[in-house]
């Protein structure tokens, strides 16, 4: 029992530690896209769109049915034997077994199914546009997390370091090296830190409050996050043309474009087929049975009449389509309509891709520079703000001056910091065009299939 207690307790604890731990950009990514409604509707969606391929190959098979009837008349009626008028009570029943085959419609049926088939598969690209935009939505709010979280910190050590130099400041007031006027700047410069730090902690409350959006996460509950992530080096083995080619070719959304182009071209050759005549093949199978209760003897018995009563049929039948009040001809302009409006969708789609894919690569070169440029932007405006924090405590240069000195590291902090994150955003978008996964989805619920 102490044992049981032991493991029991032990495991409880591991289950807090896991808990605890803060979310990835992965697990985050991860957890939006399996809790998205968007991403869950997209695939109940997708599910419909394989129910209507499963359709449409069955209405390519003989449609069956069955028919049993039962009958008592009471009074006046006809004897199915003789054909003369009764005066009795009887009771009658009937069994049949029907079918129906379509031989030619106008290809109709066979490009339904070709139409179903590409809707099915166009269906689970769609799905993973879906999931791939929650976790580009969930990518880009997660990095503004990371971005306040650190904006935070800076902004913090700016107040810190104005609170050090005002007392500094303060003290040489008292001892008559440094002016009212000197306090009074540096004291506004000191609130003016601490509203700034006011700010940025409101915009990292917001930003959490969109990455639980984002996220579908309780609003109610505590969410931690990784803000340490590691700077990923510049992708150089791939070149931009062959970036554009592989997305050009491999996009889910210029893949969905020909999916659905494909479609509105079968959905025309079958409205094509609504023109053609149609051949259909007929057969079916029945028997009865009858019996009068005021004279039993006088018919044959169930079984007896069950074989007896046996008959079938097989009937062909042409339809042929000559005047249907224009309804053929302005479903086939309407298709043929749509099968054009695709095209352009298709070309539109793909001078997107390929311009967003361009921007990309371009961003992600840009702010790579940016941030090794602000790496020594920062050592510089660190070093000038420490020669002018000396300068000030010895009498050489005004506050302002050394506000400005303050104001400049800040900024190239923060420079560096955007230029940082949004470079880790853009080389993980260039490896997403690239063929790599934005997520990958461990529940298998989630591993769409065409």
């Amino acid at each position: 029992m102490k044992r049981l207690i032991m493991t029991l307790l032990v495991s409880n604890f591991l289950t807090l530690l896991c808990v605890a731990q803060p979310l990835s950009i992965d697990d985050c990514m991860r957890y939006a896209v399996e809790n998205s409604t968007s991403v869950n509707k997209q695939r109940l969606a997708h599910d419909d769109s394989k129910l209507n391929y499963s359709e449409a190959v069955a209405s390519l098979f003989p449609a069956v049915s069955g028919s049993v009837g039962g009958a008592t008349n009471f009074g006046r009626g006809i004897d199915p034997a003789t054909n003369a008028y009764t005066n009795v009570t009887t009771f009658s029943n009937s069994y049949g077994i029907s079918g129906s085959l379509p031989l030619f419609a106008g290809l109709q049926g066979i490009n339904t199914v070709r139409a179903m088939k590409v809707a099915r598969q166009r269906g689970a690209v769609e799905t993973e546009i879906a999931r791939d935009e929650v976790a580009i939505e969930t990518l880009s709010a997660y990095m503004d997390v990371v971005y306040y979280t650190e904006a935070v910190v800076i902004a913090r050590e700016q107040l810190e370091a104005s609170r050090r130099t005002l007392e500094l400041v303060r003290r040489q007031f008292d001892l008559g090296t440094k002016s009212a006027a000197d306090v009074a700047e540096i004291e506004s410069q000191e609130a003016n830190y601490d509203y700034l730090l006011t700010t940025e902690e409101n915009n990292l409350a917001l930003a959490y409050i969109k990455l639980r959006e984002v996220m579908n996460y309780p609003q109610g509950e505590k969410l931690e996050i990784v803000t340490d992530i590691d700077l990923e080096a510049l992708p150089s083995a791939t070149s931009e043309q062959a970036l554009l080619d592989y997305a050009l070719a491999n996009n889910p959304k210029i893949i969905a474009s020909r999916h659905a182009t494909e479609q509105s071209r079968l959905n025309l050759a079958r409205a094509k087929g609504s023109h053609y005549p149609s051949l259909y093949l007929y057969g079916g199978y029945n028997t009865s049975y009858y019996i009068d209760f005021d004279n039993k003897a006088a018919y044959d018995p169930f079984g007896t009449q069950f074989r007896n009563n046996r008959g079938g049929y097989i009937q062909l039948s042409l339809s042929i389509p000559i005047f249907n009040g224009l309804s053929a001809r302005s479903s086939k302009r309407r298709a043929a309509n749509a099968y054009r409006s695709a095209q352009l969708e298709q070309v539109a789609m793909e001078r997107a891709v390929e311009s967003e894919v361009s921007q990309t690569w371009q961003q992600m070169q840009g702010f790579g520079k940016q941030y090794v440029q602000g790496q020594k932007k920062v050592s510089a405006a660190e070093l000038a703000y420490d020669g002018a924090e000396r300068k000030f405590e010895n009498g050489l240069i005004s506050a302002l001056d050394l506000q400005t000195a303050a104001n400049t590291l800040l900024q190239a902090k923060s420079d560096k910091l955007r230029a940082r994150l949004q470079y880790i955003v853009k080389s993980r978008m260039v490896a997403y065009y690239n063929g790599e996964p934005l997520v990958e989805i461990q529940n298998a619920e989630f591993k769409i299939q065409n």
